[in-house]
Order: C-alpha cells, then structure tokens, then sequence
C-alpha cells in the first residue's frame, strides 16, 4: 500500500494542502504484493534519462530556509523539514531504472509499485532507509524509527555524534513521534528504546536514529492507527501541523509519493511501513508495447532537509544534495551543475 503525503492532510484537516495537484495523485493506492523488480531481469529494457534540474535552485532553498528559521524565531515551530524536487526526462523502461536505484542504494526498506491512473503509468520507487511504524499485532509491539542528521559517507562520524544541531534536530522528532504514538498506545507502555545511533548506509550517507516503541491498545486498527500519526513526523517537523502548513506555502507543490509510506500488511495484520524519503515518482504515457515503456516522461526525486533555528542555509542545501548522491553513483546523473 502506498499513502501518498497529501493524506496527511485528511488525517489532520487544519493541514489540508492548498496547492493544486495537475496530476490528481492518489492519496493512496492499494495493491497485491507481486513479483520482486529482480524477477524481471530477462524482460529488462532501456531507459534515458534527461539534464536535471532543482525545483528552486540553490539560491531560492537558500532563502526558503531562511524564512522558516524566521518561523521558529517567531515562536510558530521549532523544526521543518523543506525540499526541493529533483527532476529530468524520462523515456524507457522505468522498472529497468527502479532495479538500477535499488541495487545502488541497497536500501532496508526498498520498495517498488507501479500502477495506471489517470491514462498515465505511475512507477515509485522508494530506497528509503527508515522506518516509519512495525507493528506486530499478536503482542501489540510497536515501533518507530525516525532519522535526523545527515553526512556524506566519507565524512566524519564523529563530528555528526557530537553536533548539538542534529542531536536536537533528532530530540525533537523523538518526542514528536512519542506523543504521536501515545495517541493509540496502552498508557505507560511508550518509550524511547534507544536515543540516538549513527549508522553508515550503502546509498552513500551516515545518518543518525532514534527508536519509540511502546503497545497499541486494544481495539485500534490500521485507520485510526494511521489517523494518529501520518504523516511521518520526521518530514514534516514540529509541531506537526503548523509545519505542514509552513511546507505547503513555501515548497508551492505536492509531494505525492514523496514523504508518504510505503506499507506491507500481511495476512495476519503485522505491518511494515517505510518513509518516502530516497524515492524516485517516474511517470508518463504508456508506449505502444504497453506500462513496461512510457514516453514523454518524468523522473522527480525530492530531497529535503529538517531546519532548526541554527540551521546554516548553505549546509542545509548541500545536505539535500548529499541524499542525491544515488542518484549519481546508480543512474549516472550529472548533478554538478545544481550548485
């Protein structure tokens, strides 16, 4: 199942986006689990992929960051997380390109869907590493894992660990999330299991982590579970609703696929939901051999970064170009001339 972000704002209504989607993206979108992407490789296509380019630019998410940390000195918020939309022309076989993003980045909760709506081919691609919510519903156990604070792979673990910007930029989604699963939570049973970890990722990045778990009480199910805490906290910010609120007016698009879920449900009700971060939305026309090609197509890969009041904007920039990097090191495109 793939939540899209814009339901984030049915879930808290005083969020609802106001910008226009020309595309009608589903909120959600509901499928069988098929074959792995891998099991395709006999059938594997070729694909191009156009010049990229950034939604806003260097100097515009510069200024963008400026005003939300003008938000947080107002008092309005204390963190959000602000992107901008990675994009180029696609043509080709876009489960070809999905195979190429998913064995470069090795993620641990890389998931495709592909899907028709609206007489265009929808492919998502997600190589998120972090988990939004596992429930296991015979015990009740469940549990979040937010990341806050980003590096290069080949930077300094250290220097992360000990940031005071990021350990607070971390603090603050881990008690967002708390109170977020308190809401469907047995009293007493939430807790932070474990602060703050740094793990290297094979995508290219050193990101750090917190884990909240507690014990969803009886009688709550998948709806009112994610009523209570879509969409993520780690992509929005806090508090939760005025941040989306500050997102909508300063990024002027829909996010879609991106920072939404992709979520497994099994037979049993367990479930395993990722956030949308690293997350590729291609779409097009279909060719004339059907879904398996599109043409006249588009590749956009947002990545975004959580500003706190000592945010440098120039930092925050080139953290969103660190989570780019798979795409560079998978699909081979030139992102030098973003900035």
């Amino acid at each position: 199942m793939l939540l899209g972000y814009e339901l984030g704002g049915w879930c808290e209504p005083h969020a609802r986006s106001v910008v226009p989607d020309p595309l009608g993206f589903p909120l959600c979108v509901l499928m069988r689990l098929g074959d792995p992407v891998q099991d395709h490789d006999g059938d594997r296509g070729e694909y191009a992929l156009g010049r990229a380019g950034s939604s806003t630019g260097r100097a515009r998410y510069v200024q963008q960051v400026e005003r939300v940390r003008a938000y947080i000195g107002a008092g309005d918020i204390y963190q959000a997380n602000i992107a901008h939309h990675l994009s180029c022309k696609f043509d080709g076989d876009p489960l070809a390109c999905a195979q190429d993003l998913q064995r470069g980045a090795e993620p641990r909760y890389g998931a495709t869907m592909r899907f028709e709506h609206r007489d265009l081919s929808h492919t998502i691609c997600s190589v998120s590493p972090e988990l939004f919510v596992r429930l296991d519903r015979p015990s009740g156990r469940i549990e979040t894992e937010p990341m806050k604070g980003t590096r290069s792979i080949d930077g300094d673990a250290a220097e992360l660990e000990q940031s005071p910007k990021d350990r607070a930029e971390l603090n603050m989604i881990t008690d967002l999330m708390r109170n977020d699963l308190g809401r469907v939570c047995r009293l007493g049973s939430v807790r932070v299991s474990q602060a703050r970890e740094i793990e290297p990722h094979a995508s290219g990045v050193i990101q750090a982590s917190s884990v909240i778990e507690g014990l969803l009480r009886e009688g709550i199910g998948i709806g009112a579970l994610i009523r209570a805490i879509f969409p993520p906290g780690s992509v929005t910010g806090a508090p939760k609703v005025r941040a989306m609120q500050i997102i909508d007016e300063l990024e002027q698009r829909p996010r879609r696929s991106y920072c939404g879920s992709m979520m497994h449900i099994d037979e049993r009700g367990n479930i395993e939901a990722s956030v949308c971060i690293r997350t590729a939305h291609i779409w097009g026309e279909a060719g004339a051999s059907g879904p398996a090609r599109i043409t006249n197509g588009q590749f956009v890969y947002p990545v975004g970064a959580g500003i706190v009041a000592d945010s440098d904007p120039e930092s925050e920039w080139q953290e969103t170009l660190v989570k780019a990097g798979v795409l560079r090191t998978a699909l081979g495109l030139d992102l030098a001339q973003l900035g």
